[in-house]
């Protein structure tokens, strides 16, 4: 029943996926308008250092992932309660930094950001109540990432459903009633305690065994946690630097307010990877499942695999973001962001070629080789930062852009697809064509349509563009499942779905591949 886990486990992700993308669209343009831009950018550039400290979960999580799943496995009650609770005690001390850190950039915000100085007050208390939150959520973040361990997806995304669902109508009420930077960010340090206090009552519910104290915390854990976790933090913080030290930069160069149309722009691409993400995340404990039963040959057909759902899933959302770019800005926003739809384009090209290897980065990290995707996504980051400095005064937001755009084809796309192909004995050509290529030529089936479309109708309005999109996406849908996938996969399929259903029956040959 694997198969059907890790579908299951990814339908769930998407709908959260889902709920989440789709407040924030609506939120996005609201929140622009009532706020203004100079507000806005600051919201952002606000949460994009808050966001450096929160990189730490991205250490607690495949950590956790990888040690509960295995304690699990084993049934080791004791086990699971050191990890756990030696997680907490290694990212408490963590969070108490991040209250510090938080109390000096707030105190020094003024003097490293061009802002005005009416604005310095509330950036202050919103940075504090920010670095609050994510200082907080480091040791309580623990239980959400036990129930991904547990391969309990289902009951986090059901929780964070719930969660963005209250947050987005807290947002609208603070905003009308005039609560502005501040309630904000007291809506959003509730919400996140909110979070973690059902993750919390979730865990219990699903481990009655588990022990908390100070003895079930080892030298052992701790260590092991540690290493783990350290490697993991330092590759997701250099994957944010791709996007989030774009808005620090534009803000010390040329002010918050132009934070604001490259935000759009990034968004969007933003929201494309996680699309991606939502389905790649699981494959992490997967492939250690493998992994440990010297399956070698079917951990490579995963690798393909999640590259080449990736592709039919990311390239035609990427095109159409390419092709109707303009249309949307003019339609979500307003006809004065539209002109930056450049900025979409130049983000979104290299993401064609960056993005099926967040399926490789998964697994990897399953298989602990995941020390060379830290090393790509450092060099990555280190490029990113030195080119957007390097480009941003003579060539303003475009060269910020390009500052990400360039190390983003090079090092996450092309380099770390050799190393994946190299650490995993998998002929990079057979890598290329079954992985890449061959999906990626089913998209001719979106692009070719949707150029047209623009080129004739140039539309403009909801209406319009969903007709436009979805027009176009079901020729490449109809095209993907002919030509995309082959006929053995179109029988899993046939039998997958009807499983996830509960129609046991019609899913009895799903069978445990992965």
């Amino acid at each position: 029943m694997r198969s059907l886990r890790v579908l299951r486990n990814i339908v769930t992700n998407y709908l959260r996926l889902f709920v989440t993308g789709a407040l924030g669209f609506v939120l996005t343009p609201l929140m622009v308008h009532l706020m203004g831009d100079g507000d806005y950018g600051l919201w952002v550039t606000v949460f994009s250092l808050t966001g450096y400290f929160g990189l730490f979960d991205q250490g607690i999580r495949p950590s956790l992932v990888r040690y509960v799943s295995r304690d699990h496995a084993r049934e080791d009650h004791e086990g699971l309660s050191r990890t756990l609770n030696s997680a907490m005690a290694l990212y408490g001390l963590v969070g108490l930094v991040t209250i510090v850190a938080s109390l000096v950039v707030a105190a020094r915000f003024g003097a490293w950001f061009r802002i005005q100085p009416e604005q310095l007050g509330p950036a202050q208390v919103t940075l504090l109540l920010s670095g609050f939150a994510v200082g907080l959520g480091f040791p309580l973040g623990v239980f959400g990432a036990t129930l991904s361990g547990l391969q309990r997806y289902d009951i986090a995304n059901a929780i964070g459903i719930a969660i963005v669902l209250v947050r987005a109508i807290a947002f609208v009420v603070v905003l009308r009633l005039g609560g502005g930077l501040v309630g904000l960010a007291a809506v959003t340090l509730v919400m996140n305690l909110a979070g973690h206090a059902l993750s919390f009552v979730a865990v219990r519910r699903l481990l009655p065994r588990l022990r908390f104290g100070l003895p079930h915390v080892t030298r052992e854990h701790l260590t092991t946690i540690g290493v783990y976790s350290g490697f993991a933090f330092v590759g997701a913080l250099a994957t944010s630097i791709a996007f989030q030290t774009d808005s620090l930069v534009i803000t010390g160069f040329i002010g918050a307010a132009s934070v604001t149309p490259f935000a759009l722009a990034a968004g969007l691409v933003e929201n494309v990877r996680s699309l991606v993400h939502a389905a790649t995340w699981v494959l992490s404990p997967t492939a250690s499942e493998l992994e440990t039963k010297g399956e070698a040959g079917r951990l490579q057909e995963m690798m393909i695999a999640g590259s080449k759902y990736s592709v039919l899933l990311s390239w035609p959302v990427l095109f159409a973001l390419i092709i109707f770019g303009r249309n949307l800005l003019a339609t979500w926003v307003d006809a004065q962001h539209a002109s930056e739809s450049r900025l979409i384009t130049i983000l979104s090209v290299p993401t064609l070629i960056a993005l099926p290897q967040a399926a490789a980065s998964s697994v990897l990290f399953g298989v602990s080789r995941h020390k060379g995707v830290v090393a790509l996504s450092l060099l990555n980051a280190l490029l990113n930062l030195g080119l957007s400095l390097l480009w941003v005064r003579p060539f303003g937001l475009v060269g910020v852009a390009l500052g990400t755009a360039v190390p983003l084809a090079l090092v996450s796309g092309v380099a770390t697809a050799v190393y994946t192909c190299r650490a995993l004995d998998l002929p990079l050509p057979r890598y290329l064509w079954d992985g890449m290529a061959r999906p990626g030529l089913a998209s001719l089936a979106f692009v070719l349509p949707a150029l047209g479309i623009q080129l004739l109708l140039h539309p403009v309005g909801w209406g319009p563009l969903a007709a436009s999109v979805g027009g176009c996406w079901l020729l490449f849908a109809g095209f993907a499942w002919r030509f995309g996938i082959s006929r053995g996969e179109r029988g899993r399929w046939g039998r997958m779905v009807p499983g996830l259903l509960g129609l046991r029956g019609a899913a009895a040959g799903a069978g445990a591949r992965p």
